[in-house]
């Protein structure tokens, strides 16, 4: 199936502004009440998921990698796969400071996007289209610009940010990219789209890829702006608010569409190498949620890993895009893959661990609290946050909840790490950093 016979549901782009991110539409929907199974193992599959995959076991240990430290975390997935196995992380962490980096979420405007670390500075995009340079030693403020356009209203948000360790390169719901110098925050380039760019960026090689909010794929050179290739979309689809980047291995970027399909171009020339759609085979699973890959899509290896909140998740060949499982589950966060394992958070709050073979479930935990943003994994342990302010440390091995730290802000974006060192963002533009 191509992009451009994509079926649409709206005739044209809907954003739900009403939701701060990916996780915080699914608050509404999950309601407040907290849930706690302690020890016990719940089936959180679908009446139509395989009996293969509810008979696997967990009786094989999960092996996890060794933990390797990651100097920077430039992208908003980590690196250009979106993928980063384990990083090194202290088992006890503490605050080690804290920094306003910039407008918290409001009626009208919502942080959405990552923060990334290059070069001993944190850079966050927040609620109103400003970035803010915070010094990752003390949380000191080194700059703050503005991406609005002379003229424009400060009333949109989107977009998101990633770095090739010199610059800084931005897009923006206003139409726009921008590549700003990481020591001073100075405009190097500016590039008009003729379109809104809810999504974040990716760059590889040279070349920087997005999505824009028609399903339009942009392929820019990070030297100047100038178009290397873009694909024409077909419309726009109901999404909600997040910022899911493009990921980028082998010679090829795979994308994640507002209509629950990912499609793998050639990165050199945009051609398209093939597309799959992550629907639900449910009719009443995919009539019930929005289809959007709003989790950024993973490569490791040969494999692409992605979920959809249209009821499906899956793993593909990474050069032909031949399905090698699928499973009827939904989800809005970002996969993380270690070893031969996947971990991911379902409809906000079930963390699962899958086989990477046969995506199998080797264990599933509903977490305590309201909605969840993650994981990630350091140092061996699985870290989330929540829409209640916890920071929970979960073992990969078991989903046994190790402890949960309460943290007086609500968090609807998932944890980085670099250096050793976690960072939150918090919905009202806190910067956190853990050590």
């Amino acid at each position: 199936m191509r992009f451009s016979r994509l079926w649409p549901l709206l005739a044209t782009s809907l954003f739900l502004t009403g939701c701060g991110s990916a996780s915080k539409l699914l608050e509404g929907v999950t309601g407040e009440k907290d849930v706690v199974l302690p020890g016990k193992r719940e089936s959180v599959l679908s009446s139509g998921e395989s009996t293969a995959a509810q008979g696997e076991t967990s009786s094989e240990p999960i092996v996890i990698p060794t933990a390797e430290t990651n100097a920077s975390w430039p992208q908003p997935g980590g690196q250009a796969t979106n993928s980063f196995g384990n990083l090194s992380a202290g088992a006890n962490l503490s605050r080690a400071w804290s920094a306003n980096a910039g407008e918290g979420t409001s009626g009208d405007g919502r942080i959405v996007a990552s923060p990334i670390i290059v070069g001993g500075t944190a850079y966050v995009l927040d609620s109103r289209s400003n970035v803010t340079a915070i010094r990752t030693s003390s949380g000191g403020q080194a700059w703050r610009v503005s991406l609005i356009p002379e003229g424009k209203s400060t009333r949109a948000f989107g977009g998101g940010l990633a770095s090739d360790g010199q610059r800084i390169y931005a897009t923006s719901v206003f139409g726009e990219a921008l590549a700003l110098d990481a020591a001073t925050g100075a405009v190097l380039w500016r590039k008009k789209l003729g379109a809104p760019v809810r999504a974040a960026p990716t760059v590889a090689n040279g070349t920087i890829y997005f999505t824009g909010s028609s399903n339009e794929v942009f392929a820019l050179r990070a030297s100047d702006g100038s178009e290397v290739w873009k694909y024409q979309g077909t419309g726009g689809q109901a999404t909600i608010a997040s910022s899911p980047s493009p990921a980028v291995s082998q010679g090829l970027v795979v994308i994640p569409t507002t209509a629950g399909e990912i499609i793998a171009f050639t990165a050199s020339d945009g051609l398209e190498a093939w597309s799959d759609a992550l629907t639900s085979s449910d009719p009443a699973a995919t009539a019930t949620n929005i289809g959007s890959v709003a989790g950024r899509p993973v490569i490791d290896g040969d494999q692409v890993i992605a979920i959809s909140n249209a009821g499906r998740m899956g793993a593909f060949a990474l050069q032909n895009g031949d399905r090698q499982w699928t499973r009827d589950i939904s989800g809005s966060q970002t996969p993380w893959v270690a070893g031969d394992h996947v971990f991911v958070i379902i409809n906000g709050k079930t963390l699962m661990a899958l086989s990477r073979r046969t995506g199998g479930v080797r264990w599933s935990k509903d977490l305590p609290g309201k909605v969840w943003a993650g994981p990630v994994l350091g140092g061996g342990r699985l870290l989330a946050v929540s829409s209640d302010g916890q920071l929970a440390s979960i073992s990969a091995q078991t989903g046994e909840v190790l402890n949960t730290t309460k943290l007086s802000d609500a968090f609807y974006i998932a944890p980085v790490i670099a250096n050793g060192t976690v960072y939150l963002l918090s919905d009202d533009a806190q910067l956190i950093a853990l050590r």
